[in-house]
């Protein structure tokens, strides 16, 4: 099976090439290369070049394309939303004209922060969407696209990953703080449910040996705040918890709005797969494995 990754270099399209070149052949596209492996052909362009895009499309012969490049950076959406649009939407809807043209299928990266986060438990996929920022805006376009082709996979999702100094994601800045022992400000009042990117590449793997198509949340099955996710890095760390305090995110003043509660219901893809997804702290188990090898090489 070929299979092509965009934002290959990324945290999750890392993760996905590592797991899936073990099978399948990936045509990885990023600005910068990444992860260099068996299986793997490398193609390195800006996706916003649509031209380039095109040419990727029409010369790899690909069955499915997992589209996971994204601006991430949600206040930079808020400042440059021709920018976001363009990643998000225009390349999603390029993509997606190429594969129902071959019969080819998308698998398309969202995110939980599809909601105005005003419910009090999780949200389902049958639940009405209300995003607050130009990054959720264009995200939920992108889905809408993807989801509108003959084949299609599209995952709500928030990921966690270890990778040291060289990330800016909010388990490594965790984990980064509490080694270094300084103080930590983690919202109280803000709910998610994050996974660890290797447990959501497992899932794309299972999810294309099922050949399933449609919506699902692709989350861990337990909801946490900021603060309490900090708090259990601190205790599997075994790290010192009492320099992480209680933060509202009423008193810090973002660029965009974002909403205090994006817990996801995962009980859709449970039932589909057949299993129970993941807690989060089996998660952070999976963090503290990644860190302590990091450690010791």
């Amino acid at each position: 099976m070929n299979i092509g990754i965009t934002g290959a270099s990324g945290m999750l399209g890392t993760a996905l090439l590592n797991r899936l070149s073990k099978e399948c052949n990936i045509y990885a596209t990023s600005r910068n290369k990444g992860s260099v492996r068996k299986n793997v052909r490398w193609s390195c362009f800006d996706l916003l070049d649509l031209n380039e895009l095109k040419n990727w499309l029409e010369y790899n012969n690909m069955d499915i394309i997992i589209h996971c490049a994204a601006m991430v950076d949600v206040d930079r959406c808020e400042k440059d939303p021709i920018v976001a649009e363009k990643l998000h939407c225009i390349t999603t809807s390029i993509i997606s004209n190429h594969l129902n043209k071959v019969g080819g299928k998308l698998i398309y990266i969202s995110t939980d922060s599809l909601f105005d986060g005003n419910k009090r438990t999780a949200y389902t996929e049958n639940d009405e969407t209300n995003p607050l920022s130009i990054y959720a805006k264009t995200k939920l376009a992108g889905e809408k696209i993807a989801l509108n082709i003959k084949k299609n996979i599209a995952l709500r999702t928030n990921i966690i990953n270890y990778n040291g100094d060289t990330s800016n994601s909010l388990s490594d800045w965790i984990i980064k703080n509490l080694i270094e022992n300084k103080p930590l400000n983690l919202f109280d009042d803000v709910f998610f449910s994050p996974l660890h990117v290797n447990d959501l590449s497992d899932i794309v793997y299972e999810l294309i040996e099922l050949n399933a198509t449609g919506l699902y949340n692709a989350t861990s099955s337990t909801i946490v705040s900021k603060f309490k996710f900090g708090l259990m890095i601190a205790d599997i760390f075994n790290l010192d918890s009492n320099i992480i305090t209680r933060g509202s995110i009423k008193d810090k003043k973002f660029v965009a709005n974002r909403p205090c509660n994006m817990g996801l219901s995962s009980n859709k893809l449970a039932f589909l797969l057949n299993k129970k997804m993941p807690t989060v702290d089996k998660g952070i188990e999976l963090l503290k494995g990644q860190y302590d090898r990091n450690k010791d090489r």
